[in-house]
């Protein structure tokens, strides 16, 4: 489980810092990309969350906006003033993903707590979800078992939906397991 948190360094994944990038962490950094990479190499299940998922995207070469409003225009508010149990906006679920294995609706509505979000996809990754404006909200790698990466956060929500998506990543973690013995 990688988690939620502060921004990444963009020269991580080759840009010079923005004026609106936040404060970072480069031991953090360094600390969750070879946790990623390995977990990837391994296939071991992995559920990013919003900053959590940004990492996955970057280990596999992808990049990230520092920040939306600036560089992807985005027209929703993705920062929300509301409790984060509360969902602020809908996404989009696409086909033939994870996500609509998982939930009986292509749209359902979750929080928005970043200013930050996936640009361009990393080798492998394919577009779970996207949120109303075409920001990408949700990721999984084709290639694994269980790589999925969302950009709200599941943990703040008591819906369905969130319950059936850590269901599905400690399902995924105990088939895991079982593999092992």
């Amino acid at each position: 489980l990688l988690t939620g948190g502060g921004d990444i360094d963009p020269l991580l994944f080759g840009e010079e810092p923005l004026c609106q990038s936040g404060e970072i962490n480069p031991l953090r950094d360094a600390c969750e990309m070879r946790i990623c990479e390995a977990a990837l190499e391994k296939d071991l299940p992995m559920l990013g969350i919003c900053r959590g998922m940004q990492v996955m995207n970057i280990v596999k070469g992808g990049g990230i906006y520092q920040d939306i409003g600036v560089q992807a225009g985005t027209t929703l508010k993705h920062i929300q003033q509301a409790p984060r149990s509360y969902g602020t906006h809908s996404i989009f679920v696409e086909d033939n993903t994870l996500l609509t294995d998982l939930w009986e609706n292509k749209r359902t509505v979750v929080n928005s707590l970043h200013h930050q979000s996936c640009s361009t996809l990393g080798e492998g990754f394919i577009v779970s979800a996207r949120s109303a404006d075409g920001l990408i909200e949700a990721i999984e790698h084709k290639d694994n078992r269980f790589a999925v990466g969302v950009q709200w956060h599941p943990e703040a929500m008591k819906t369905e939906e969130m319950g059936l998506l850590f269901s599905a990543f400690l399902k995924a973690a105990a088939e895991y397991q079982q593999t092992r013995r």
